[in-house]
């Protein structure tokens, strides 16, 4: 019986797309998969052993509507990115999702 395996490219270092990856590749190895990440340039921020730094960027991000309408000029705003990036944890914790730091521990255990 050959082993299933499965390539993931992570891409990106930003809270967003940080999860995908993550999500895939803890999901297939408890499937019985052989799994293996490439990070690429951007990607290798997800490498850290501290992922606190991980952020989101509202501006310019079609995947990320703000709750409440604003100009862009309110989302170029010191402090903004770290606003959003604060709701987005909000909203992943309410709702039950694994932090990065937790995904990332279940990808290495499964080895």
């Amino acid at each position: 019986m050959t082993t299933k395996k499965m390539a993931i490219i992570a891409t990106k270092g930003t809270l967003d797309m940080a999860y995908p990856p993550f999500i895939l590749a803890s999901t297939a190895a408890a499937l019985g998969y052989e799994v293996q990440v490439f990070f690429t340039f951007y990607g290798l921020q997800l490498l850290r052993k501290d992922l606190s730094s991980v952020m989101i960027s509202p501006l310019a991000n079609p995947a990320m509507p703000m709750p409440v309408p604003m100009p862009v000029m309110v989302q170029m705003l010191p402090g903004m990115e770290s606003m959003a990036t604060m709701m987005m944890k909000q909203k992943l914790k309410k709702h039950g999702v694994a932090s990065l730091q937790e995904l990332r521990d279940l990808c290495l255990e499964a080895e």
